[in-house]
């Protein structure tokens, strides 16, 4: 029997037990389901498109913390269909305003050294505020390197944006979804941990 598409389950460790495992497959009959680390999807380029995030064992708080994590590293929008290319580096897209913003094309892995050379290599107010790169796990992005980057007014889009097929949570982590729900694509579903 042919395996259905490849989907990472993205767990704490890269581990999930038996009993999640089962329940998840049972949600995805025929899907391809493999697990691993946040570190470890972000070092696979290119990642497989369609995730699922399982904050699904440990404390509450862990476990949100965990789903925040993931969320910010991998949930980027995909980039505008307004940008077309207009040179190897630059995109122009169009604002809500109707303004031309220039957009900057980021190909191959981005690291701390390159974007602190961008962000060095013109004034704060030239530099541009659209980053769009090839997929979330070409950038090496810590909590610290996003949090720069959103002080500079930096927003990143992504060519090959993740699919998130769902959450697969703890229920205190699905009951905190006040909390994080906002911050996932419309309609993804929470599926409960059952014990």
């Amino acid at each position: 029997m042919p395996r259905g598409r490849p989907i990472v389950c993205i767990a704490p460790g890269g581990r999930l037990a038996r009993a999640d495992v089962a329940a998840i497959t049972a949600r995805l009959p025929g899907a391809a389901l493999s697990i691993r680390s946040l570190s470890a999807y972000c070092a696979t380029v290119p990642p497989e498109p369609r995730i699922l995030i399982c904050p699904a064992g440990g404390s509450a708080s862990r476990g949100l913390e965990f789903l925040r994590r993931a969320i910010t590293r991998l949930l980027w929008p995909a980039a505008s269909a307004d940008s077309r290319p207009r040179s190897a580096r630059f995109r122009q897209a169009r604002s809500r305003a109707g303004d031309t913003v220039a957009a900057l094309l980021l190909e191959g892995r981005v690291d701390p050294a390159r974007m602190r050379s961008i962000l060095a290599s013109a004034s704060p107010s030239r530099v541009p505020r659209d980053w769009i790169v090839e997929s979330p796990c070409h950038v090496a992005l810590s909590p610290r390197w996003a949090r720069t980057l959103a002080r500079a007014g930096v927003r990143l889009s992504t060519l090959e944006p993740v699919e998130l097929v769902a959450v697969y949570a703890a229920p205190e982590v699905a009951r905190s979804s006040a909390r994080w729900r906002r911050l996932l694509p419309p309609r993804t579903p929470v599926w409960v941990k059952e014990f």
